[in-house]
């Protein structure tokens, strides 16, 4: 036991401040990526059930309606889903409000 606490010591002071800090910005990094996924995976509030339900009942983007009802279906809806249902949306709108390509005469 003793033997393992004096080696942990030596390993420490061998450390530069500057690893020390690439260290504590790795662990950093890691902790906002584990928040970031459990933020993903939960469930939705109202106000974007109300966007989802929204977007369910417009016919003006089809495929983003299919997303949208495929989406009420399911029991719970997880914001990793609910934000790819916003990007579809988007996509499609831009994609609507581009003017096809004149053609020359």
């Amino acid at each position: 036991m003793h033997n393992a606490i004096q080696k942990t010591i030596q390993f420490i002071s061998q450390l530069k401040l500057e690893q020390i800090y690439n260290i504590l910005i790795a662990v950093i990094i890691c902790i906002i990526f584990v928040l970031a996924s459990f933020a993903l995976y939960r469930p939705i509030g109202v106000q974007q059930f109300h966007n989802v339900q929204r977007l369910s009942q417009q016919s003006m983007y089809a495929n983003t309606q299919d997303m949208a009802m495929l989406l009420l279906q399911q029991p719970q809806i997880r914001y990793v889903h609910y934000l790819k249902l916003m990007q579809a949306h988007q996509v499609e709108k831009d994609r609507a409000q581009q003017l096809p390509a004149l053609t020359q005469e």
